[in-house]
């Protein structure tokens, strides 16, 4: 089952990648519907490269939801758009496939931010989608809110 849900941020296409790319944006934004512990490589980079990120997730501080690998890769783009791809899965979730996708306003001054994600949970999986829908939109909230504030945490 496929989740897409599309926000603008109030900040230029660069500012939002500069955040995107960092593990701080995705902790704080997910906060507290989904907490992350890092278990291989013990602490998630400050910048995502490409690679595999084993966490431990949890929601709501107590709901385990079991270890998850986040599979970070960065599809080729078009210009002025910025591309990037978890292919994860877990215990949980046997595919999460999320592209998160930033495009350029028009007007040069805002981005347009997409979450799309392909889940496959087996009997789980309507459950979890519902879930995703919930957590991406408070997800882009809680960007949108920072993005107003530039980023300040």
């Amino acid at each position: 089952m496929r989740v897409t849900v599309t926000t603008t941020l109030p900040c230029t296409l660069d500012q939002a990648r500069d955040q995107i790319l960092t593990s701080r944006l995705m902790e704080h934004a997910s906060w507290p519907l989904i907490m992350f512990t890092p278990l291989d490589p013990p602490a998630l980079p400050a910048i995502w490269e490409p690679g595999n990120y084993r966490v431990q997730m949890r929601s709501l501080w107590v709901i385990p939801l079991g270890s998850q690998t986040i599979a970070v890769s960065f599809p080729p783009s078009s210009p002025g758009q910025v591309l990037v791809r978890d292919n994860g899965f877990g215990q949980l979730v046997r595919r999460w496939d999320h592209l998160i996708t930033l495009d350029a306003t028009t007007d040069g001054i805002q981005s347009r931010y997409t979450d799309q994600v392909d889940i496959d949970a087996g009997v789980l999986t309507i459950p979890v989608w519902a879930w995703a829908n919930l957590w991406y939109r408070w997800r882009q909230h809680r960007m949108r809110r920072l993005a107003a504030r530039n980023f300040h945490y």
